[in-house]
This record gives structure tokens, C-alpha cells and sequence, in this order.
């Protein structure tokens, strides 16, 4: 069945559910259940259907436009990613949309949708969690260009360029065992990116024969300097670790700085890495020692391979899978 010629009224009657529920349900809506949403979802795959703004701009000219996805704009990371992309735009002829989802899979369905409806050649995001890898496949298989910037573990078929978040937690969790430490701590969330980190470090703990112990992560929400101060308290008090990962610099400041008020010498008594290095971290009292996010590297490579993949357009069998992996850097500081 031909792509264009799919309506949600055919998915409704596959499915038995009542065209509402399925518009919802493609909207990404909270109002529909994960498993509703589930079996809509792979019958619009199986149908190959696409939204009726979708189908439209596919057969549009160029606008010259491109559209970024980002989660949020208080990261520094992001809004540094935010303004290369822009750069590197310009140079080559490109204005920039730019959609913030504040991480929610809601509206990072409608920004997806908004992008698309504008006609814009192509999109760069970063994808919050996977809630809408469905629709992101669609949009891949229907030959529109859009590139993840995250994606280390991510199961999904389309073209990503990322920093290799795991690689960079495992060799800060090496470069602490390298400096004898046995009882390493984590401090980080529960999203995709902290738990891609949490894998690095575990495997370094298995590589080196450390035995993990779970009451040394510690959980947070945000990930600000409050997290942190907030976070090793309890973690310190109860498990004593002599060095702790942060899966933000901002989290390992905030750590660092109840470590201070308390007399805890820093790394004498406890050692820390972070993760991005923001400019904080090379200016704390302490220098922090930091994985460093390329931010330069990802969106120079991330927008060439966008624009390979607009020009790839007409003939896509010539353009394979790509998914480049960025090794990050450690920096070492005083921490």
C-alpha cells in the first residue's frame, strides 16, 4: 500500500481502536496507555504510514532550512551545540529552526511534526529517551534526513553522531582504579545518557575484577550544582567511597563544595570526575577533572553527514547506515 495513501481511519480499523485513540496514540499523547500506544505504533510501521504534513513535504523543493531538536537550553553543552551548528549552517547556505522538547516525549513528537510540516531539508536532535524512535523511523524510511546526536546504545536504524558517553565513563572509572581507588561511587539520574555512563563505569569495575557494590550510586533529579551538594551526603556518610564519577560537571561542584564546608579534603579524601567540561570546571577552588564533550567534532560531523544525506536524497541505495562514535577525552585536574 502506497505510503501517502494511509489514513489513521486504516490504522483504527486494524487495530479496533477508535480513530481518536490512534491520533492520540501518534501524537505521543500521556492520555494513551504504553501498551495502546505500542500496538498502534508497529501497525503504523507495518502500514508505513506517515503524517499527512510529512507526506506533503516530501515532495517539496529545498527550503534551505534545517531543523535542531534539542531537550533543553539551560545545558551549556547544548546551548554551545546550539550556536556551532548555527555557524556551520551559515557557511554553507543554511538557516536553523530550533525546537526545545524541555525533554518531553509530547513535545518532542509536535517539534518532529512542526519541523517537518515547515518543509525543512532535514533535522539534527537530540532524542529524549525513546518515545518516538517509531516515528523517527518512518521519517528515515520515507527518505527524509535526520540525524541523532546521542544514540551510543540506541536501537534505532537511522544515522547518528554522538559523544561515546560510555567509553567516557569507563576510562574515568579506569583512571581512578589506575590510581588505587577500590570503592568508586556514582552520582548520576535515571535518563538514557546517565545510564549509558552507568554501564561504562560498571564495566570497568568487571574489566578490573572490582565487585560492584549498588549502595554506591546515588540518585538524583536534576542535574545542577544543588543535585550534587544534595546527593553525597548520604552517599558519603553510608558508604564512605574514596572517588566518585558525576555524570555532570555541574553535579560534581555541587558535591565538591559540601566536601569543602565540611573539612573533606579533595582528592586526599575523596577524589571526583565529572562529565563535559564546562568552563566551571577548570576555574572551581579545586579543578575539576573532567570528560570532555567535543562539542566542535559532533556538530561538524553530524552536519556534514546531513548534508551528504540531503544531496543522498534522490538516490538513497547508495547511502548506508552510519553511526560515528566519538571517543571522549579525559582531562585531567586536581580532583
Amino acid at each position: 500500500m502506497n505510503a501517502k495513501s494511509i489514513r489513521q481511519k486504516e490504522i483504527a480499523e486494524k487495530t479496533g481502536f477508535s480513530i481518536n485513540t490512534v491520533s492520540l496514540a501518534l501524537k505521543g499523547s500521556p492520555r494513551i496507555s504504553e501498551e495502546t500506544r505500542a500496538v498502534i505504533m508497529a501497525c503504523a510501521e507495518q502500514l508505513n504510514y506517515i503524517p499527512n504534513v510529512v507526506a506533503r513535504s516530501l515532495v517539496q523543493k529545498k527550503t534551505n532550512t534545517i531543523g535542531i531538536i534539542l531537550t533543553e537550553l539551560m545545558n551549556p553543552i547544548l546551548t554551545e551545540t546550539a550556536q556551532e551548528i548555527e555557524q556551520t549552517l551559515k557557511q554553507s547556505g543554511y538557516n536553523m529552526m530550533l525546537m526545545i522538547t524541555n525533554s518531553s516525549p509530547v513535545q518532542e513528537a509536535e517539534a518532529l511534526d512542526v519541523l517537518v510540516s515547515r518543509r525543512v531539508d532535514g533535522i539534527l536532535m537530540y532524542p529524549v529517551y525513546t518515545a518516538n524512535f517509531a516515528k523517527i523511523k518512518q521519517l528515515r524510511d520515507n527518505k527524509f534526513p535526520i540525524i541523532l546526536l546521542a544514540g551510543g546504545d540506541y536501537d534505532i536504524p537511522t544515522d547518528a553522531v554522538y559523544v561515546n558517553r560510555r567509553a567516557g565513563a569507563y576510562e574515568a572509572a579506569s583512571h581512578f582504579i589506575r590510581a588505587g581507588h577500590k570503592r568508586i561511587g556514582f552520582i548520576g539520574g535515571g535518563n538514557y545518557s546517565d545510564r549509558e555512563k552507568q554501564n561504562g563505569y560498571l564495566a570497568a569495575l568487571q574489566d578490573n575484577h572490582i565487585p560492584f557494590d549498588p549502595e554506591l550510586v546515588g540518585r538524583v533529579q536534576g542535574d545542577g550544582y544543588e543535585d550534587g551538594y544534595e546527593a553525597i551526603g548520604p552517599l558519603y556518610e553510608s558508604v564512605k567511597p574514596t572517588a566518585v564519577i558525576c555524570t555532570r560537571d555541574y553535579i560534581a561542584l555541587g558535591a565538591m563544595r559540601w566536601c569543602r564546608e565540611r573539612g573533606i579534603r579533595i582528592p586526599e579524601q575523596l577524589s571526583f570526575i565529572g562529565f563535559d567540561d564546562v568552563a566551571a570546571a577548570g576555574f572551581a577552588e579545586t579543578p575539576l577533572t573532567s570528560v570532555k564533550y567535543d562539542v566542535q567534532t559532533v556538530t561538524k560531523k553530524a552536519t556534514e553527514l546531513l548534508m551528504q544525506r540531503i544531496e543522498e536524497r534522490e538516490n538513497p541505495a547508495a547511502a548506508p547506515l552510519q553511526k560515528i562514535s566519538i571517543h571522549p577525552r579525559l582531562i585531567v585536574r586536581q580532583s
